[in-house]
């Protein structure tokens, strides 16, 4: 019994853990989008005469206010699940990612999905104003609708998106829907 409440106490931190990147990942979004338009108005409204002083105030209150986060360069990857009866499919987004760079750890009832993405060493040295595409990872942990068999599990990759087939413990046949004639209201059910 204690096996299991440590399993599913780690299944509810793996989740918390996902929550919270996302969360995190939503705030950054909103952060630099509020920071965009403060930019755009800044370009738009502020006369050329004006625009030193403007850029101390802006320097001064929206800076300070707004600090640039340090990115933490872990993401967390958009992904599907299938339940086809006998299978479990996952689908992920890992754009820029090299097949080589991904780790895939698979347990009967969970998935953990990491990815890194290193930036190229030649261009490191350039002087650059923004940079964004450094040194990037994903991480994603998930609970499976049902129990897998690790063993039997295959991988593809192909164009950013992974995809992992795995085939259920219990396999379920799907079952066949069945057409359900619809009478009209005039005539008794």
């Amino acid at each position: 019994m204690d096996e299991k409440k440590e399993k599913k106490k780690k299944k509810m931190m793996m989740m918390e853990e996902d929550w919270v990147s996302m969360v995190l990942d939503q705030a950054q979004h909103a952060l630099d989008m509020a920071r965009s338009i403060i930019e755009d108005m800044y370009e738009r409204f502020v006369p050329e005469e004006q625009r030193s002083s403007a850029e101390e105030m802006y320097k001064k209150y929206v800076a300070e206010r707004m600090p640039m986060p340090k990115p933490s360069g872990v993401r967390t990857p958009d992904v599907d699940i299938l339940d086809l009866g006998t299978e479990i499919h996952l689908v992920a987004d890992l754009p820029g990612v090299k097949k080589d760079d991904i780790d895939i750890d698979l347990m009967p009832g969970s998935i953990e999905i990491r990815a890194e993405v290193k930036a190229e060493k030649e261009r490191e040295e350039q002087p650059y104003k923004r940079r964004e595409r450094g040194y990037m990872a994903y991480k994603r942990s998930l609970d499976l609708p049902e129990d897998v068999i690790p063993d039997k599990a295959k991988a593809r990759f192909n164009n950013g998106v992974l995809e992992v087939v795995m085939p259920r413990k219990e396999p379920v046949q799907k079952l066949k829907a069945t057409k359900v004639p619809i009478k009209d209201t005039d005539q008794p059910t």
